[in-house]
Protein backbone atom coordinates (compact mmCIF):
# COMPACT_ATOMS: atom_id res chain seq x y z
CA UNK A 1 0.00 0.00 0.00
CA UNK A 2 1.12 3.22 -1.13
CA UNK A 3 1.98 6.10 1.32
CA UNK A 4 0.15 9.38 1.59
CA UNK A 5 2.31 12.12 2.50
CA UNK A 6 -0.31 14.97 4.06
CA UNK A 7 2.36 17.74 4.42
CA UNK A 8 3.30 17.65 0.69
CA UNK A 9 -0.75 18.06 -0.10
CA UNK A 10 -0.65 20.95 1.81
CA UNK A 11 2.38 22.45 0.31
CA UNK A 12 0.02 22.20 -3.09
CA UNK A 13 -2.65 23.70 -1.83
CA UNK A 14 -0.84 26.95 -0.58
CA UNK A 15 1.55 27.10 -3.69
CA UNK A 16 -1.73 27.10 -6.03
CA UNK A 17 -3.80 29.42 -3.75
CA UNK A 18 -0.83 32.10 -3.62
CA UNK A 19 -0.64 32.11 -7.09
CA UNK A 20 -4.27 32.27 -8.05
CA UNK A 21 -4.20 35.09 -5.33
CA UNK A 22 -1.73 37.00 -7.11
CA UNK A 23 -2.81 36.45 -10.59
CA UNK A 24 -6.58 37.58 -9.23
CA UNK A 25 -4.99 40.77 -7.93
CA UNK A 26 -3.32 41.60 -10.84
CA UNK A 27 -5.76 40.67 -12.97
CA UNK A 28 -8.76 43.36 -11.82
CA UNK A 29 -5.91 46.13 -11.90
CA UNK A 30 -5.41 45.68 -15.81
CA UNK A 31 -9.09 45.23 -16.62
CA UNK A 32 -10.05 48.79 -14.50
CA UNK A 33 -7.01 50.67 -16.22
CA UNK A 34 -8.55 49.71 -19.30
CA UNK A 35 -12.43 49.94 -18.58
CA UNK A 36 -12.42 53.68 -17.62
CA UNK A 37 -16.02 54.92 -17.19
CA UNK A 38 -16.14 58.27 -18.27
CA UNK A 39 -18.35 60.22 -16.05
CA UNK A 40 -18.61 63.45 -17.89
CA UNK A 41 -20.60 64.02 -20.54
CA UNK A 42 -19.55 65.42 -24.03
CA UNK A 43 -21.05 66.77 -26.94
CA UNK A 44 -20.19 63.76 -29.39
CA UNK A 45 -22.70 61.70 -27.09
CA UNK A 46 -25.51 63.84 -28.33
CA UNK A 47 -27.12 64.41 -31.51
CA UNK A 48 -29.80 67.38 -31.73
CA UNK A 49 -32.63 67.27 -33.85
CA UNK A 50 -35.79 68.67 -34.49
CA UNK A 51 -38.79 66.88 -34.59
CA UNK A 52 -42.08 68.42 -34.61
CA UNK A 53 -43.48 71.66 -34.45
CA UNK A 54 -46.49 71.94 -32.68
CA UNK A 55 -48.91 75.24 -31.86
CA UNK A 56 -49.29 78.41 -33.30
CA UNK A 57 -46.04 79.80 -33.99
CA UNK A 58 -43.99 82.31 -31.95
CA UNK A 59 -43.70 85.73 -32.16
CA UNK A 60 -46.40 86.38 -34.83
CA UNK A 61 -46.17 89.15 -36.97
CA UNK A 62 -47.67 88.94 -40.31
CA UNK A 63 -50.98 86.86 -41.26
CA UNK A 64 -53.17 86.09 -44.52
CA UNK A 65 -55.95 83.84 -45.89
CA UNK A 66 -56.88 82.46 -49.09
CA UNK A 67 -60.28 81.95 -48.80
CA UNK A 68 -60.16 79.58 -52.07
CA UNK A 69 -58.03 77.25 -50.95
CA UNK A 70 -58.62 77.35 -47.30
CA UNK A 71 -54.64 78.70 -46.42
CA UNK A 72 -53.76 80.16 -43.55
CA UNK A 73 -50.12 82.06 -43.48
CA UNK A 74 -48.44 83.03 -40.71
CA UNK A 75 -45.12 85.24 -40.75
CA UNK A 76 -42.84 85.95 -37.47
CA UNK A 77 -40.49 88.58 -36.08
CA UNK A 78 -37.58 85.92 -36.79
CA UNK A 79 -38.91 85.57 -40.54
CA UNK A 80 -40.66 82.17 -40.53
CA UNK A 81 -43.46 81.22 -42.06
CA UNK A 82 -46.49 78.39 -41.13
CA UNK A 83 -48.50 77.50 -43.37
CA UNK A 84 -52.11 75.32 -42.49
CA UNK A 85 -54.57 73.83 -44.07
CA UNK A 86 -56.82 71.07 -43.79
CA UNK A 87 -56.75 69.91 -40.07
CA UNK A 88 -53.15 68.11 -39.54
CA UNK A 89 -52.06 69.38 -42.45
CA UNK A 90 -49.23 72.09 -42.05
CA UNK A 91 -45.88 73.32 -43.15
CA UNK A 92 -43.02 75.62 -42.34
CA UNK A 93 -40.67 77.85 -44.72
CA UNK A 94 -37.65 80.21 -43.24
CA UNK A 95 -36.70 83.32 -45.06
CA UNK A 96 -32.57 83.19 -45.62
CA UNK A 97 -32.47 86.81 -44.28
CA UNK A 98 -34.19 86.06 -40.83
CA UNK A 99 -35.89 89.41 -40.67
CA UNK A 100 -39.52 89.89 -39.93
CA UNK A 101 -42.18 89.68 -41.97
CA UNK A 102 -44.46 92.56 -42.40
CA UNK A 103 -47.30 91.76 -44.25
CA UNK A 104 -48.23 88.41 -46.54
CA UNK A 105 -50.56 88.54 -49.15
CA UNK A 106 -51.67 85.66 -51.66
CA UNK A 107 -52.63 84.99 -55.07
CA UNK A 108 -55.90 84.08 -54.70
CA UNK A 109 -56.36 80.43 -55.72
CA UNK A 110 -53.28 80.35 -57.69
CA UNK A 111 -51.16 79.14 -55.32
CA UNK A 112 -48.49 81.74 -54.79
CA UNK A 113 -48.03 83.97 -51.72
CA UNK A 114 -46.09 87.53 -51.25
CA UNK A 115 -44.25 87.92 -48.32
CA UNK A 116 -42.78 91.91 -47.43
CA UNK A 117 -40.16 91.84 -44.77
CA UNK A 118 -38.25 94.53 -42.81
CA UNK A 119 -35.28 94.73 -44.40
CA UNK A 120 -37.24 95.90 -47.50
CA UNK A 121 -37.39 92.84 -49.49
CA UNK A 122 -39.98 90.83 -50.85
CA UNK A 123 -40.42 87.52 -52.08
CA UNK A 124 -42.64 85.26 -54.27
CA UNK A 125 -43.61 81.69 -52.83
CA UNK A 126 -44.69 78.73 -54.51
CA UNK A 127 -46.88 76.86 -52.70
CA UNK A 128 -47.69 74.42 -55.40
CA UNK A 129 -44.72 72.03 -54.80
CA UNK A 130 -44.31 69.39 -51.83
CA UNK A 131 -42.09 72.04 -50.39
CA UNK A 132 -42.36 75.71 -50.86
CA UNK A 133 -40.02 77.76 -52.35
CA UNK A 134 -39.03 81.68 -53.20
CA UNK A 135 -39.67 81.78 -56.82
CA UNK A 136 -38.21 85.36 -57.23
CA UNK A 137 -37.09 88.45 -54.56
CA UNK A 138 -36.80 91.82 -55.18
CA UNK A 139 -35.20 94.14 -52.79
CA UNK A 140 -36.13 97.48 -52.17
CA UNK A 141 -32.60 100.05 -51.40
CA UNK A 142 -33.90 103.72 -51.51
CA UNK A 143 -37.43 103.52 -50.01
CA UNK A 144 -38.60 101.74 -47.12
CA UNK A 145 -41.19 99.29 -47.22
CA UNK A 146 -44.83 100.37 -45.17
CA UNK A 147 -47.62 98.28 -47.22
CA UNK A 148 -48.19 95.94 -49.90
CA UNK A 149 -51.54 95.62 -51.59
CA UNK A 150 -52.50 92.76 -54.55
CA UNK A 151 -56.01 93.51 -56.21
CA UNK A 152 -57.89 90.59 -56.82
CA UNK A 153 -57.04 88.29 -59.89
CA UNK A 154 -54.48 91.19 -60.65
CA UNK A 155 -51.07 91.44 -62.16
CA UNK A 156 -49.75 94.24 -60.47
CA UNK A 157 -48.47 94.30 -56.76
CA UNK A 158 -48.55 98.08 -55.18
CA UNK A 159 -45.98 98.72 -52.74
CA UNK A 160 -46.00 101.79 -50.74
CA UNK A 161 -43.23 103.36 -48.88
CA UNK A 162 -42.09 105.45 -46.42
CA UNK A 163 -41.71 108.67 -48.19
CA UNK A 164 -45.46 108.38 -48.86
CA UNK A 165 -44.74 106.75 -52.53
CA UNK A 166 -46.47 103.72 -54.25
CA UNK A 167 -43.93 101.40 -56.41
CA UNK A 168 -46.07 99.10 -59.27
CA UNK A 169 -44.19 95.29 -59.48
CA UNK A 170 -45.46 93.31 -62.42
CA UNK A 171 -45.98 89.81 -60.20
CA UNK A 172 -45.14 87.67 -63.03
CA UNK A 173 -41.64 88.95 -63.63
CA UNK A 174 -41.65 90.09 -60.35
CA UNK A 175 -39.69 93.38 -61.67
CA UNK A 176 -40.66 97.22 -61.12
CA UNK A 177 -42.94 98.28 -63.66
CA UNK A 178 -41.26 101.93 -63.96
CA UNK A 179 -44.55 104.33 -62.97
CA UNK A 180 -44.55 105.57 -59.16
CA UNK A 181 -47.72 107.11 -57.97
CA UNK A 182 -45.54 110.05 -56.02
CA UNK A 183 -47.02 111.45 -52.41
CA UNK A 184 -47.40 115.00 -54.29
CA UNK A 185 -49.72 113.23 -57.07
CA UNK A 186 -52.07 111.42 -54.65
CA UNK A 187 -53.01 114.45 -52.46
CA UNK A 188 -54.71 117.76 -52.78
CA UNK A 189 -52.01 120.45 -54.47
CA UNK A 190 -52.93 122.76 -51.95
CA UNK A 191 -51.33 120.76 -49.18
CA UNK A 192 -47.62 121.32 -49.06
CA UNK A 193 -46.54 119.03 -45.85
CA UNK A 194 -45.33 115.92 -46.28
CA UNK A 195 -48.25 113.53 -45.20
CA UNK A 196 -45.63 110.42 -44.18
CA UNK A 197 -45.87 107.20 -45.22
CA UNK A 198 -48.31 104.68 -46.98
CA UNK A 199 -50.17 102.86 -44.26
CA UNK A 200 -52.95 101.34 -46.01
CA UNK A 201 -53.54 100.84 -50.13
CA UNK A 202 -57.42 99.39 -51.20
CA UNK A 203 -58.81 99.32 -54.68
CA UNK A 204 -61.76 102.08 -55.62
CA UNK A 205 -64.89 100.40 -55.79
CA UNK A 206 -66.95 102.64 -58.07
CA UNK A 207 -63.29 102.09 -60.59
CA UNK A 208 -61.06 99.57 -60.84
CA UNK A 209 -58.46 101.75 -62.53
CA UNK A 210 -58.27 103.39 -59.21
Amino acid sequence: MKKFNIRKVLDGLTAASSSSSSSATAQPGTSRENDVVQETLQSEHFQLCKTVRHGFPYQPSSMAFDPVQKILAVGTQTGALRLFGRAGVECYCQHESGAAVIQLQFLINEGALVSALADDSIHLWNLRQKIPAILHSLKFNRERITYCHLPFQSKWLYIGSERGNIHIVNVESFTLSGYVIMWNKAIELSTKTHPGPVVHISDNPMDEGK
